[in-house]
């Protein structure tokens, strides 16, 4: 994978593109971790409500990925053959979790929408103003005149009508699915870089090798070039 690129981007050098590419997986994820440890990531929220089981293996996710982000800056810094490889090894991994994590959340969130739309009703959207680090579905009565009072300081200090709830659910799963996508197509992209990067570091060390040998070669055909002339 990744043979014939010779940039990243059309005009990135590979081994600062693979650099990138590394850094990428470090501050994207690091920040998925953190926002999901905050609460205020509703992707990493919501689709926790629907199995808290899910919120952990989500964030087990991103901190193994933002972790090969980590190695792959080392191998790309140090230009060090070993951490390439595994970096190109680590970032196939990093996609196919990635991917995992996304379809897996948007799944979940779709299946459980009135589970997220009952939430977003007692307590509102999720958001950097309003975070919620509740992994447990909201449970209010199932009443069409229900309507949560608005309390400061409490889980009801956001609370919202069912339209504005319907409204930013529908926003946010279209928007979550397009950005992601988007995301998935790059990161595979990335993957050919870094995979061209690793063979590159390969293919020139057979080169040197191969160079070394050559000139030891040379060096005792004239020793026994000499030697013949000697004798004669």
């Amino acid at each position: 994978m990744g043979v014939g690129i010779e940039k990243c981007c059309c005009f990135i050098p590979l081994r600062l593109g693979t650099f990138l590419i590394a850094l990428w997986f470090t501050i994207i994820y690091l920040l998925d971790v953190a926002t999901g440890f905050l609460g205020i990531n509703g992707a990493i929220i919501y689709s926790g409500q629907a199995t808290s089981a899910w919120y952990y293996i989500d964030l087990l996710f991103t901190v193994l990925i933002c972790f090969g982000g980590v190695v792959g800056m080392f191998g790309s810094c140090f230009s060090s053959r070993k951490f390439a490889k595994t970096f190109s090894v680590v970032v196939w991994i990093n996609c196919t979790l990635s991917m995992l994590k996304y379809v897996t959340c948007l799944a979940l969130m779709i299946s459980h929408r009135y589970d997220i739309s009952r939430s977003c009703l007692r307590s509102g959207f999720i958001g950097f103003s309003n975070f919620q680090t509740s992994i447990t579905p909201a449970i209010i009565p199932n009443s069409p005149y229900y309507s949560p009072i608005r309390y400061p300081g409490t889980l009801n200090a956001n609370a919202t009508s069912q339209d504005d709830c319907e409204a930013s659910i529908k926003s946010f799963l279209i928007t979550y699915g397009i950005v992601f996508f988007i995301i998935q197509v790059l990161q595979f992209y990335f993957a050919t870089v870094v995979s061209a990067y690793a063979s590159r570091l390969r293919n020139g060390a057979r080169h040197h090798r191969l160079h070394d040998q050559q000139i030891k070669d040379f060096e005792e055909s004239r020793y026994h070039m000499s030697t013949i002339s000697t004798v004669y």
